[in-house]
């Protein structure tokens, strides 16, 4: 009942401590593939979470020589995980407190070095996920579009919701082959 008024109370808080971080103008040619290391938060559901590492294994080979920081909250593997250079961090319920945001704990297992591009592939906007990409002070934040997106994110995409997951991810993927 009152998880709904908690998260409130935690994007309240994200708005206040992000409120002074303003994004510099930049170029977004190849800002991904120029890229060293990269951190993607996976959909909160595996369902999801696979069809998405499904869509982005089709560029492994562009993105060999990135290293991949890979946030997920399954206990399962992703094709991501199989990627040359990548390491997962896996959140537990104790990681996300009762405001939805990560904890500290947590938040220093991600950030042991820091990202070119944070991605958060989830589709409908979840508070902890999207927190991790903003706190990771990348240049370059990528995110589905939402009411509260420009606050965490500055490349937002506005995918056509009204189709499949699998055809959003796949969508997803080809706009990042852009960069």
């Amino acid at each position: 009942m009152f998880e709904s008024a908690l998260a409130y109370l935690g994007l309240q808080f994200a708005k206040f401590q992000f409120r002074n971080d303003f994004d510099q103008v930049q170029p977004l040619t190849d800002f991904f593939r120029g890229a060293h290391n990269v951190l993607i938060t996976m959909p909160v559901g595996y369902e999801d979470a696979v069809i998405a590492g499904n869509a982005l294994r089709n560029f492994r080979v562009k993105m060999s020589k990135i290293h991949l920081t890979v946030v997920h909250n399954s206990t399962r593997e992703t094709a991501l995980a199989n990627f040359p250079k990548c390491e997962v961090v896996r959140l537990d319920p104790q990681d996300i407190n009762k405001f939805s945001l990560p904890t500290k704990t947590v938040l220093q297992r991600i950030f042991i070095k820091e990202f070119d591009v944070a991605v958060d592939l989830n589709l409908d906007f979840v508070l902890h996920t999207a927190y991790i990409c903003k706190a990771s002070r990348s240049r370059i934040r990528v995110g589905f579009a939402s009411p509260v997106s420009d606050v965490f994110y500055n490349i937002i995409l506005n995918l056509n919701k009204q189709r499949t997951p699998q055809a959003i991810y796949e969508k997803f993927a080809e706009c990042l082959s852009m960069f």
